[in-house]
């Protein structure tokens, strides 16, 4: 048998049954960069033609270039671009569009109806675990559910999966292609899931199912149907206090949170390194895609016994596309399509059994680009440095209206730490005297080696008071240090040797 878990689950508008008909959409994936490259780069923007959609080694991860790409039937063939677009011009049909790439497992998405309006499916391509198993995409088979199905209250179906190597994880997500799945089974060819559907609004909905097999070969289906359950009660008010928060990383959140940890843990930090403090926001890492580099914070005033539906714009006056449906008052969006430097807008509803409010008010926030910062003086193994010294560093960019920084320096055969700052003390300047704020545990000795470093920065800009953008840098590590601590730098630590 296999093992299941459920995991934590006015302008004009373009419904969810549009958004559906039109696009097989993967929302939730970052700002396509191409794998294993830091910073973020442009959005991922598949060129004309009647399907396309991005390729990204995760959800939400780096962008797959140079894939091949096949619609089945008919054996039409595209490449990815460097980030991970693609485009087919198809006659009207049903598709399966397989991904393909030497060295990475093969993805698949199965039954993409092209006809009318552009068509997206965006894929899921992995490196492929074990080169000498079989390379081949799954297939899935739904019994249960059908496409364009009316649905009234609990609907189960069985999903199963025929594959080359044994079946590895099925993944279940409703209306809503967040990171986490809503349910899953593990290690099993067929997984039974139930929509409850009176948790979701009268209309169109969908369920997403993608399987893995142990060699990361993968093949993902989505089902369309409309939910009719008889209305009760009175429809909720529009939500309020609709806030953005944008926040940028020079690299994956899942590396980010790991490093982060560990500074905070070897300089004693009491603090949280999976929630990050701004503006008075508490943006959870955590809950965010573990391989965005960019994503935006929504969140709004939560309505007793409703459930919630997000709708984004990349223009103020419309069109605003659903791309979401929540039970709970905060989402975060990592689409392809976000970038620094655009402006995006986002509106929010609220339903339950007896309809849907009106939508809020349109906010606006604008992603910052990635910021990360090079230390200067004192050098790396500079000698004779005389006490206190006075440290510099620079902004590869500047970035942000405000920049805040905190440093360390550290005896490299010392238990603890000599001084540090916190809470991100140091406020735009990049020069700070030993000993200025923060913890000082002990002066510095004459003739000792020491190594400093910016171990965390942001920029910010605050658009309005329910609109905000930040940049975190770096938190890598540098093998060649002996204490080879987490660093907010992109070149440091540095090394100092005080003057006798």
């Amino acid at each position: 048998m296999g093992r299941s878990r459920v995991l934590a689950t006015g302008q004009r508008r373009v419904s969810l049954w549009r958004l559906l008909l039109g696009l097989v959409v993967l929302i939730g994936a970052a700002a396509c960069q191409p794998a294993g490259m830091t910073g973020v780069t442009v959005p991922c923007a598949p060129a004309s033609g009647n399907v396309g959609g991005c390729v990204t080694d995760s959800r939400a991860g780096g962008a797959v270039a140079g894939a091949t790409i096949t619609a089945s039937p008919g054996g039409t063939t595209t490449t990815t671009d460097s980030q991970g677009a693609y485009s087919l011009a198809l006659s009207p049909g049903t598709y399966d569009i397989i991904a393909t790439k030497s060295g990475m497992a093969a993805s698949k998405f199965q039954s993409v109806v092209v006809g009318g309006q552009t068509a997206r499916a965006d894929l899921i391509m992995r490196s492929v675990f074990d080169p000498t198993k079989p390379i081949a995409e799954p297939t899935i088979t739904v019994s249960g559910l059908s496409p364009g199905d009316t649905v009234t209250g609990t609907r189960s179906f069985t999903a199963t999966v025929a594959a080359s190597n044994a079946v590895r994880e099925i993944d279940m997500r409703t209306s809503n292609m967040n990171t986490t799945p809503q349910a899953s089974v593990l290690d099993n060819t067929t997984a039974t899931f139930s929509v409850n559907s009176t948790l979701l609004a009268n209309g169109p909905a969908f369920v997403d199912i993608i399987a893995y097999d142990f060699n990361y070969n993968a093949a993902e289906v989505v089902i369309n149907f409309t939910v009719s359950n008889p209305p009760s009660g009175v429809a909720p008010a529009t939500p309020a206090g609709l806030t953005l928060v944008a926040v940028t990383t020079g690299q994956s959140l899942s590396l980010f949170t790991t490093q982060r940890a560990t500074t905070f843990a070897q300089l004693g930090i009491q603090q949280d390194p999976s929630i990050l403090s701004v503006d008075g926001q508490s943006i959870n890492l955590l809950t965010a895609p573990s391989n965005a580099t960019l994503f935006v914070q929504a969140s709004w005033t939560a309505i007793p016994g409703a459930s919630y539906k997000i709708y984004r714009s990349f223009s103020a006056t419309g069109s605003f596309v659903q791309v979401a449906e929540r039970s709970t008052n905060i989402y975060q969006d990592a689409d392809p399509s976000l970038a620094p430097g655009l402006a995006v807008y986002y509106q929010v509803s609220a339903f339950n059994a007896g309809g849907e409010s009106a939508p809020s008010a349109a906010v606006s926030v604008t992603p910052l680009p990635a910021f990360n910062l090079n230390l200067v003086s004192p050098a790396n193994n500079i000698t004779g440095v005389v006490i206190p010294p006075t440290f510099t560093w620079t902004p590869t960019a500047l970035v942000g209206v405000h920049q805040r920084y905190d440093i360390y320096v550290w005896g490299v055969n010392d238990a603890n730490f000599s001084w540090r700052t916190s809470g991100l003390f140091i406020t735009d300047t990049t020069t700070i005297t030993y000993g200025t704020g923060g913890t000082l545990l002990a002066p510095l000795q004459g003739g000792k080696v020491y190594q400093w470093d910016i171990f965390q920065a942001r920029a910010e800009t605050v658009y309005a008071a329910n609109s905000s953008a930040f940049a975190v840098a770096n938190q890598s590590t540098d093998p060649n240090f002996l204490l080879n601590r987490p660093s907010g730098s992109l070149n440091g630590p540095f090394k100092l040797t005080t003057m006798q």
